[in-house]
Parts: C-alpha cells; sequence; structure tokens
C-alpha cells in the first residue's frame, strides 16, 4: 500500500527504518479500507494492514469464530502473499477521494507479528476498519498516570474510561448540601442557647463549652460528626457580639438575697468575692442540706464583736441553733476570708483557713456566743465543755484571690459530707460552677 501523492517505487523507501507503530499512515481513524472485489470474500476474513517505510506490510488477522482453530504455531510461520496485478484496493479517505494503490507483480515474503496476538472480533459483513487504538490508549494512559489529577476519585474512573455517574455526583451534592444545612441547624441552636444563657446568667463567665455540649444533646445531636463546627469559634464571636451590650438591668432575687451584674462580676477571674455572694450561696446549703446546717450572715461576727451578744441575740430569734448538726460561721477580716464551724453533737468549734492562718480571738468570740446563747434558750448541756481546734491539712489557695471562693467550698464539702479532695487548679471551674448555683438558686450535682 502506497501513500497519497507518492510512486509505487518501493526502492525510495527502503533506505528508511522506522518503527510500524510510528507511521502516520494517509487514512484517518475511523476511516473504512476495501480489500476484497467481491462481498463474499469480505465475509471469509477480517485483515488489518499497515505500511511500513521499507515496504514491508503487516497483516494482522482478525479471525472470524469459525476460524479460531488456528493454533499459535500457524500464525508464527512465514506465509506467502500473492499479490496479483489484476486487483485494485481501492481506498476510501475522510476527503471523500479514492485512491488505488498499486502492488509490484511479484510474491513478496511477507512476515507476520505474532508477538501480539491480534485481537479477535466476531465476523461482521461490511468494510474493515483502521484502527489504533491499542497504541493511543496506552499513551493515554501514561499520560493520565503522569497527571497529578489522575489518582483523584474522578481521574481514576476516567483512567478506566468511565465518566463518573450521575449518582454519584448525585450523591456527593446531596451530601455536602445536608452537610451544609446540618452545619446551620447546629449554628442556629448554639446561637439560641447563648442567648438563653446570656439571659439567664447575666454574663457569658460561667459559660464552658461542655455546656453547648450538653444542651446539642439533650436537643437529640447524640453524634457530633460535623468536622466543620467549631464551638469555641461560635461562642468566641457570639460573646464579642454581646459583651459590648450587657443587660440593663439585671437582678437576681432569692429569700431575700439580691444579686447585680456587679455581684456576679466578683467571681469572674481572680476578683475577691464581696458578702452578698457568699450569703446567698450560704442560703443555697441551707435549703440543700433542709435547714439540718445553719449557715451565718457574713456580717454576723462584725456585729457580734462590735455590739456583743445583745446585738446579735435577734439574729436566731426563730432558730434552734441546738437542733442543728452543723453550723457555719464565715469570718470576714477585712481584705481575708476564713471559716468557723461548730458541730453541735460533739460541741467542737473548728477554725478553716486557706493560707494556714489562725486568728484565735475569732473561734474564742464563737465559743462565748453559744454559750450565751445556751443561757438564753435553757441548754444546760451546751452551756459548757466546748472545745477548740484548728484544721491543718487543707486545701491551700496560691493567690491573694480565691480566700472567699475556698470558704464556700469548704462550706459545700463539709455540709454535703464530702472530702476536701480541690485544689487551686480547680479555682476558675468553681467560680463557674458559684454563678451557675446562685442564678439556679440551687446547688448543682
Amino acid at each position: 500500500m502506497q501513500k497519497q501523492g507518492q510512486n509505487n517505487d518501493s526502492d525510495s523507501v527502503h533506505g528508511e527504518q522506522t518503527c510500524p507503530s510510528s507511521v502516520n499512515p494517509p487514512i484517518a481513524n475511523g476511516d473504512t479500507v476495501n480489500l476484497s472485489d467481491t462481498e463474499e470474500e469480505t465475509k471469509e476474513s477480517n485483515v488489518m494492514t499497515s505500511v511500513t517505510k521499507n515496504g514491508l506490510e503487516s497483516i494482522a488477522l482478525l479471525f472470524s469464530p469459525g476460524s479460531m482453530s488456528a493454533s499459535p504455531r500457524d500464525l508464527d510461520s512465514e506465509m506467502q502473499v500473492d499479490k496479483t496485478p489484476d486487483r485494485t484496493l481501492p481506498v476510501t479517505q475522510s476527503n471523500g477521494k479514492d485512491t488505488s494503490p498499486t502492488v509490484n507483480h511479484c510474491s513478496t515474503l511477507m512476515e507476520v507479528d505474532a508477538s501480539h496476538p491480534a485481537p479477535v472480533a466476531p465476523s461482521f459483513q461490511g468494510p474493515i476498519t483502521v484502527c489504533s487504538m491499542q497504541h493511543s490508549w496506552a499513551l493515554r494512559d501514561h499520560r493520565l498516570y503522569c497527571n497529578s489529577e489522575t489518582w483523584d476519585r474522578g481521574g481514576v474512573e476516567e483512567v478506566w474510561g468511565k465518566e463518573p455517574s450521575e449518582g454519584t455526583n448525585g450523591q456527593v451534592i446531596d451530601g455536602e448540601r445536608k452537610n451544609k444545612e446540618s452545619l446551620e441547624q447546629l449554628t442556629d441552636m448554639i446561637h439560641e442557647f447563648l442567648e438563653s444563657f446570656y439571659m439567664k446568667y447575666g454574663s457569658f463567665n460561667p459559660l464552658s463549652e461542655n455546656d453547648v455540649l450538653e444542651h446539642l444533646k439533650k436537643k437529640g445531636n447524640t453524634h457530633l460528626s460535623n468536622r466543620s463546627l467549631d464551638i469555641k469559634r461560635e461562642m468566641t464571636r457570639y460573646r464579642a457580639g454581646l459583651a459590648s451590650a450587657p443587660i440593663a438591668g439585671f437582678m437576681l432575687s432569692y429569700n431575700k438575697h439580691t444579686l447585680g451584674l456587679e455581684d456576679l462580676s466578683t467571681l469572674e477571674e481572680q476578683n475577691w468575692l464581696n458578702d452578698q455572694i457568699i450569703n446567698m450561696y450560704g442560703e443555697l446549703i441551707m435549703e440543700a442540706t433542709q435547714h439540718k446546717v445553719h449557715f451565718f450572715n457574713s456580717f454576723f461576727h462584725k456585729q457580734l464583736v462590735a455590739k456583743g451578744y445583745e446585738g446579735v441575740k435577734r439574729w436566731t430569734k426563730k432558730v434552734d441553733l441546738f437542733s442543728k448538726w452543723l453550723l457555719l460561721f464565715p469570718i470576714h477580716l477585712e481584705i481575708h476570708w476564713s471559716l468557723i464551724t461548730v458541730t453541735m453533737a460533739t460541741k467542737t468549734i473548728s477554725y478553716y483557713d486557706s493560707q494556714g492562718i489562725v486568728f484565735r480571738h475569732t473561734t474564742d468570740n464563737i465559743m462565748k456566743y453559744l454559750q450565751s446563747e445556751a443561757r438564753e434558750k435553757q441548754q444546760t448541756a451546751f452551756q459548757k465543755g466546748w472545745k477548740i481546734t484548728i484544721i491543718k491539712g487543707i486545701p491551700q489557695q496560691r493567690n491573694d484571690s480565691d480566700c472567699g471562693v475556698f470558704v464556700l467550698e469548704y462550706c459545700r464539702c463539709l455540709s454535703m459530707r464530702q472530702p476536701l479532695l480541690f485544689s487551686q487548679e480547680d479555682m476558675p471551674r468553681i467560680r463557674k460552677r458559684i454563678h451557675k448555683e446562685l442564678c439556679d438558686c440551687r446547688l448543682n450535682d
């Protein structure tokens, strides 16, 4: 077979040796070549041919199912192709023109290359299709292999000649949409919770990430698998938006105790607790113990020192101290808080101080008060036999600002008959918890 526009002189191309696969035939992919004079010959066999520059023709036989019995040995043998001068092979090109290449009037010894077994195609009617898919697929695979995007999901599908299915794309889009909707829903729930939290507690001081998580779980979001959800970021953004707009007129009242934002702010960071916080928390302790524990007002000791027993006698007019199992006396000495407890069953006065400081006169004042109260209430058994102890080895503060928090935690643990197992590191958490308990008007578990 000759290229269009060249003569049939094979000597002009014998000097060049070119790989058959690199020859660019004048026939475009998809063009048809009729290699037989009659339709009957076409039915017998299908032939794929290509011409090299050295004049040799490479012939690939595409056998019909009936010819599949040929052995590989037969394919490896040399064969003679009789090229008769009377037969012309019309070639139809893409431009619609026909060329009639001629061949020499001699018998040429041809080699059939069987190193790569020819693809087997079913018998069909009509002309043979010239196809170069074998080499183009190899090059295409190599290009895709070297492409950095080949190994993503879409690239792998392309390598195998597949397009991402419409169903797959639909699933991905649907998944992204659901994930976005879930994120928006969770974000809205967080904002609603933060708003209600701010209205209830007056500030975000007692807020923790765990509060948000617990709220979401109560709403049914037990599996928070949305990786795009950043709770801390949402908390920070929302807090920043409301920090400049405090709730006007925020006020908390419980059993004649009233707290404002200024009072609650003493629970923030390392501020000193004021008397209002101490006294209302003491009220919650009495409620939690069903009044088996009596908590004295923080101003009691000052009044006792200033006016003696007569100055405070009316403070317990309706209270039977001797029926209680524990009395709690918060002592405020200008810039420091300490605690005195009284165990009525053993008539023991105990002193607790988070800095290890002992103000002995305070315990003496409480003992004298109890003796006077026993005489006033005609409790002979409590008029004598009192003992005073200084409690050592208790949690100690390591700063100058948490003494009030330590006193309240002493009171809470002792009234609940719990050991004193907290430390300085727990102070930020305890401050937040006290803030919540005051606003909830009850001690939390």
